[in-house]
C-alpha cells in the first residue's frame, strides 16, 4: 500500500492483549444502544437486498447460506479488519464457511480459522503488476505446479463438509489429487476442451485437513478454493469471503479475467460485495477523477450484471498521512490531497447506482485521524500513518458490522425484522 511502507508484520503477529483491550472499550464506547423491536429502522438505501437475504434466513425460508464478498487491499489482507465482520456474522447466523486464496500467496497470509503451508515448486502469480499475464479470479492470484512434490495443505479449526477447488481449466491441463482427512486422496482433472474455469467439489466426512497436489506431468493452476461448514442450528449460515492484496487499486480488476470472474460470482451467488478499493489511489496525485469514477462503475456493472440483485457497499477509504504534499497534520504528516476526491467518487457512485457507502474516515474521527491513533496508547495504526494495527483494525471492523446491520440488533438479543 502507498505510503511510509508497512511497519515490521512480526509486530502484527505479537500484538498484546491490552491492545485488545482498549479496541474493545472504544468500540463500546461508539456502539449505539440496543434498540426495541418497535423502533427498528428500514434498511438502509442500497442495502434492501442484503437485509431481505438477512430476514429469510432469520424466518427460516432461506435453504443457502448469507454470502458476503470482500475485496479490496491491504486493509483486508491480513484479515484483522474482517474477523470482526466474519465472528459477528456468524455468531448470529452460523458458519457456512469461507474461501481461501491459492495456497500461500504472501508471506503473512493467514486466514482466519486455517493453518496453510506450501512446499515443492509452486510458481505463484500475482495479477498486481500491469504486465502480468494469464488468467485470474476473484482471488488475484494464481498458483501453478506441475510435479507431485508440490504440496499445499490446509488445517481447519472447525470441521468442514466440503471443499471446492477453483482453477484453471484447459486443453493441455492435468489433474489434481485431494486428500480429505484420512480419506483415500481423490483423482480430480482440471482438463477441459477450453480454457475457463473449472470448479470441483468434493464431500467431506466432517474433516478438518486438505492436502492437494499435482498428478502430474501436466500443469495444474489453482486460483483459490472454499470449505463449507455446517451452519449452526439448522441454519444456512453466513459465509464470508475477503480477498485483500497490499497495494491493490480498483484498476487491479481490470487484469482478471472476465468469463472466470462471471462464473466465480454466478456459483457463489453474494447477497452483499463489499468493495474496500481508494487508499492506494488517494495517495496518487494525479488520480483522474472521472476516470476513477468510470473505472468503479464498470467493476459494479460486471459484478451486477453476474450477480444479479447484489447489494454494494463502497468504502470510502481510511484516513492516512504522509511526509510529502498535502494538508497538515503536525509533525510533518500531511493528508494527501485525493483521499478526499476518492471518497467523493464513491460517495457519487453510491448514491447514483443505489449502493450504500461508508466513510472509513469519518469513523476514525476525521482528517488526521490516524496521525492521532499511531499515538495513542497502545497505538492503534502503525507509525507509517497507513496501516491499521490489529486493535485499530478490529475496532473499525465492528463499527462497520454495526453499520452494514443498521442497528438491527434489538434489547432482547434479537434482530429487528424489516
Amino acid at each position: 500500500m502507498t505510503g511510509a511502507g508497512p511497519a515490521p508484520l512480526t509486530d502484527v503477529f505479537r500484538l498484546r492483549t491490552v491492545r485488545f483491550a482498549a479496541a474493545g472499550l472504544l468500540a463500546a464506547c461508539l456502539a449505539p444502544a440496543p434498540l426495541r423491536a418497535d423502533d427498528c429502522p428500514q434498511a438502509l438505501p442500497g442495502l434492501e437486498s442484503f437485509h431481505a437475504a438477512i430476514d429469510a434466513i432469520e424466518a427460516g425460508t432461506r435453504d443457502r447460506p448469507l454470502t458476503v464478498l470482500h475485496l479490496g487491499d491491504s486493509h483486508i489482507s491480513l484479515d484483522h479488519l474482517p474477523r470482526a465482520l466474519r465472528r459477528r456474522w456468524q455468531a448470529r447466523f452460523g458458519d457456512a464457511g469461507r474461501g481461501l486464496m491459492p495456497g500461500v500467496p504472501f508471506r503473512y497470509y493467514a486466514p482466519d480459522g486455517f493453518e496453510l503451508s506450501m512446499r515443492g515448486p509452486w510458481f505463484v502469480v500475482s495479477s498486481l503488476p500491469r504486465a502480468t499475464e494469464g488468467p485470474f479470479g476473484l482471488q488475484g492470484f494464481r498458483a501453478t505446479a506441475d510435479r507431485h512434490d508440490a504440496v499445499i495443505t490446509m488445517t481447519a479449526l472447525e470441521p468442514f463438509v466440503s471443499v471446492t477447488l477453483e482453477v484453471v481449466g484447459g486443453p493441455d491441463t492435468g489433474a489434481v489429487m485431494l486428500k480429505l482427512g484420512g480419506a483415500a486422496p481423490f483423482r480430480l482433472s482440471t482438463r477441459r476442451a477450453e480454457p475457463g474455469l473449472v470448479r470441483l467439489t468434493v464431500p467431506a466426512a466432517a474433516a478438518r485437513r486438505a492436502v492437494l497436489w499435482p498428478a502430474g506431468p501436466d500443469p495444474v493452476h489453482l486460483l483459490g478454493w472454499s470449505v463449507a461448514h455446517a451452519g449452526d442450528a439448522g441454519r444456512p449460515g453466513i459465509r464470508y469471503d475477503s480477498h485483500g492484496i497490499v497495494a491493490a487499486t480498483a484498476a487491479i480488476t481490470a487484469r482478471w479475467d472476465a468469463g472466470i470472474v462471471a462464473a466465480q460470482l454466478a456459483a457463489l451467488k453474494p447477497d452483499l460485495v463489499i468493495l474496500g478499493y481508494g487508499t492506494n489511489e488517494g495517495f496518487d496525485n494525479g488520480l483522474d477523477g472521472a476516470a476513477y469514477k468510470a473505472l468503479v462503475g464498470g467493476l459494479m456493472d460486471r459484478i451486477g450484471q453476474a450477480a444479479p440483485g447484489v447489494s454494494f457497499a463502497l468504502l470510502g477509504p481510511f484516513d492516512g498521512a504522509r511526509q510529502g504534499t498535502g494538508e497538515a497534520c503536525g509533525e510533518g504528516w500531511k493528508t494527501p490531497p485525493r483521499l478526499a476526491a476518492v471518497r467523493g467518487v464513491l460517495r457519487e457512485l453510491a448514491a447514483e447506482r443505489g449502493g450504500w457507502y461508508w466513510d472509513g474516515a469519518a469513523a476514525m474521527g476525521g482528517r488526521c485521524s490516524v496521525h492521532r491513533w499511531a499515538m495513542e496508547t497502545p497505538p492503534l495504526a502503525y507509525a507509517d500513518r497507513v496501516h491499521l494495527r490489529p486493535a485499530g483494525a478490529g475496532l473499525l471492523g465492528e463499527t462497520l458490522w454495526r453499520a452494514l446491520m443498521s442497528g438491527r440488533e434489538t434489547a432482547d438479543g434479537g434482530l429487528c425484522r424489516l
